[in-house]
């Protein structure tokens, strides 16, 4: 069977397996008597076990297969996990997700299970009671079925098992059925019975062969298969939508059920148990309606034939549940590939272009036709562009899922306790920005636990819970998205970073004594920096925050922290919803289009001769209640000045605020932004280009870049860093 036509779907599936089992198994540490989180750890490991097969990676398969034998033990015993328990299943996990990724690099899965295959069998062997005692005996875990064979080893019962719910009465059997009940004869005195099973997909299945076998494989587990449609000899061929078993078990129908149903596209299920004793009955009848026919015809001859034909013997079976009302309805989600979507979002980039081109023609032509004909081409245009936008959108919780592990790991590592809190996890965000987050979010959890929480001892001697709490929000804002990651830690010292800066030679000693928390925080992103006296796995090599902040800063947002000493640590990040399609304010330089993007604007101003002051050689815009910095805007992008600005553009670049004097005020747009060549954006304060309607490029304002040219200017300048309003305490100058 051709499997790499499945692959793409192969990886994503594991992946989101494995990330589910993570969070799974982290929250049965904590609740050990979860026992819908032991079904679902079942459920998502024989999904995983039977795809892996299917795509025949059999070391993964062969893994899973011997994990699922520890999750046994969670069925069977209460209490806390070991921590023995939990710490092989995860290294089994993590062993499973290097082993996709190497598949997808490669196509090899580069995993060897022997070792850990001994530390899960150890802990079979040390858990579990001997499961071929009483009642209990059950199947060795690698015995081989056949449909063939009918004397397998099944487990005992003393006496036959009720029918699950889900089982449905069991309708008349057709022909080729009574011929099937015949060839299985009588059945063992054990508990077992002939089921059908039919399995249901669903209509917008894209690999129906390798489903139906996941299907075939996961009941051969529960019994032996005697026939199945489509054989499994046959199975690649398959292309239908339903498949039908006979299965001799002696499991219970929910247990067959639970593992069937697990398999991805399975849209309904119905077990029937079949009765072997209705074969014998039904020749009986067969035989007697065959003597009876051959009397009436030595007795009948030459009269005439009947007008009607007779009544057969066996009336025609009904026909068999498919899994209820909603069983064929088709699937509410379809998997559509990334690619498809980006250029599904550049094609309405390319819409909305048009359309403001369109509006730009028509705004000063007096045909009411036309006018409400562009209304409606507007107001079409961007509800089909609300929906690509929302297409596109996915929970923020994809990122979140990592961090109950990565919390769990860390802590056992630190010697901490911790608790977690997630909040705000269906908050969507653009894939690109989602994709991108998981690293900054990583390093921000790695700081809070390794440099913010205490030890317990220390946390009671200050008066605190042993344990300490570490809690990733995430909120809309307008037209942003923000998340927040906050200890109740220790907080920060300035003077602990000042000295720690004077020592890696990032500041002189004069000026260490006059750091605050603001300018201790803005150390805190320097190049190089870093609080640990200790290199180490998880810190000390002064990387980490300046990454986060050029990382943020790529996807056009802004990271800001805040602290209190004794109370706790504060880190948000400020993202927008979409990296695609933003609104801005296209303004003019010299005659060069620029566009700032909106939610950085905060207001807009006339200049005028008293409004501008020099200090120390800087110019400074005094409002009536601060004082800001204030950019030249050609001198600042990079152009020749025409004239003497005449209007400012007050805007917020990290956490700072400031002012861009600008030529003009064109108006606010919907632009579709693109990237720039590297030859075009190094060292300009420009994170972007877009096209107008006029067919011209406006570059996208850096708000972030510019606040640091401020920076580096009062750095260079030797001057005092900025207040915690953000403002520059200076004396005005005439």
């Amino acid at each position: 069977m051709d499997t790499s036509e499945y692959m793409d779907m192969f990886l994503a599936e594991s992946r989101e397996h494995l990330q589910e089992l993570n969070l799974a198994v982290v929250r049965l540490e904590e609740n050990p008597e979860d026992r819908p989180t032991v079904d679902e750890i079942f459920r998502i490991a024989h999904s995983l076990k039977g795809m892996s097969a299917t795509m025949g990676f059999e070391k993964i398969a062969e893994l899973t297969h011997q994990m699922e034998e520890v999750f046994e033990l969670l069925r069977q015993r209460s209490g806390a996990l070991s921590g023995d328990v939990v710490d092989t299943v995860l290294a089994v996990l993590d062993a499973l997700a290097g082993a996709v990724d190497a598949i997808e690099a490669d196509g090899r899965e580069e995993l060897d299970p022997g070792p850990l295959s001994e530390r899960l069998q150890q802990l079979v062997r040390t858990g579990t009671p001997d499961r071929r005692s009483g009642d209990e005996r059950r199947e060795e875990p690698n015995q081989e079925r056949s449909p063939g064979r009918r004397k397998t080893q099944r487990r005992q019962s003393g006496q036959r098992r009720k029918p699950a719910p889900k089982t449905a009465a069991p309708p008349p059997p057709p022909a080729d059925e009574l011929e099937l009940l015949a060839a299985v004869g009588e059945l063992p005195d054990d508990g077992s019975r002939l089921l059908h099973v039919t399995a249901t997909l669903s209509d917008q299945v894209m690999m129906p062969a390798a489903r139906a076998l996941m299907v075939l494989t996961a009941l051969a587990e529960h019994g032996e298969l005697v026939r199945s449609v489509p054989e499994q000899e046959t199975v690649e061929s398959f292309q239908g939508r339903q498949i039908d078993a006979w299965l001799v078990s002696s499991h219970e129908e929910d247990e067959i059920s639970r593992r069937a149903e697990a398999v991805s596209d399975v849209v309904a299920l119905t077990i029937v148990e079949l009765d072997p004793s209705v074969a014998a009955a039904a020749e009986q009848v067969e035989e007697a309606d065959v003597e009876e026919a051959d009397a009436e015809e030595a007795d009948a001859e030459g009269e005439p034939e009947p007008e009607h034909e007779a009544e057969p013997a066996h009336p025609a079976p009904a026909e068999q549940p498919t899994g209820g009302a909603g069983a064929n309805s088709p699937a509410r989600t379809v998997r559509v590939d990334a690619e498809r979507l980006d250029a599904l979002m550049h094609s309405m980039g390319e819409l909305v272009i048009h359309r403001t081109a369109v509006e730009a023609l028509t705004a000063g032509v007096e045909i009411p036709e036309l006018q409400q004909a562009v209304q409606d081409l507007t107001r079409s245009s961007q509800a089909l562009q609300a929906m690509v936008m929302q297409v596109r959108m996915i929970p923020v919780d994809i990122v979140f899922l990592r961090f109950p592990r990565l919390v769990r790991d860390l802590s056992t590592k630190l010697n901490k306790e911790v608790e977690l809190k997630l909040t705000g996890k269906e908050t969507e965000l653009d894939r690109t920005v989602v994709d991108a987050l998981g690293d900054p979010l990583v390093h921000l959890m790695r700081n809070a636990l390794d440099h913010g929480l205490e030890h317990p001892e220390e946390r009671e001697a200050a008066g605190k819970p042993r344990v300490g709490t570490v809690e990733i929000a995430a909120r809309h804002a307008g037209g942003s998205v923000v998340i927040e990651v906050s200890d109740d830690g220790h907080g920060i010292d300035p003077q602990a970073v000042a000295r720690k800066a004077v020592e890696r030679g990032l500041i002189d000693a004069d000026a260490a004594d006059s750091i605050d928390m603001r300018g201790a925080l803005e150390l805190l992103f320097s190049a190089g920096f870093s609080m640990a006296n200790v290199t180490t796995d998880l810190s000390g090599r002064g990387v980490g925050m300046d990454v986060v902040r050029s990382k943020i800063r790529e996807l056009g947002g802004e990271v800001v922290m805040d602290s209190t000493p004794g109370v706790g640590t504060t880190a948000q990040i400020r993202l927008p919803l979409t990296l695609a399609i933003v609104a801005a304010l296209q303004v003019d330089v010299a005659g060069a289009p620029f566009a700032i993007p909106l939610d950085r604007v905060e207001r807009t101003l006339r200049l005028s001769p008293n409004m501008v002051r020099s200090v120390a050689g800087r110019r400074m815009l005094v409002l009536e209640d601060s004082v800001l910095p204030l950019l030249e805007g050609a001198a600042t992008l990079g152009r020749e000045p025409i004239r003497e600005h005449e209007l400012v553009v007050i805007i917020r670049g990290q956490d700072r605020r400031l002012g861009l004097a600008v030529d003009e005020l064109v108006g606010q747009r919907e632009l579709v932004t693109r990237p720039l060549p590297s030859v075009v954006s190094d060292g300009e304060p420009v994170s972007g280009g877009a096209v107008l309607a006029d067919g011209r490029i406006a570059l996208i304002v850096d708000c972030d870049a510019l606040a640091q040219l401020i920076l580096n200017s009062v750095a260079a300048g030797g001057a005092s860093s900025m207040s915690s309003s953000g403002e520059h305490p200076v004396e005005l100058a005439a």
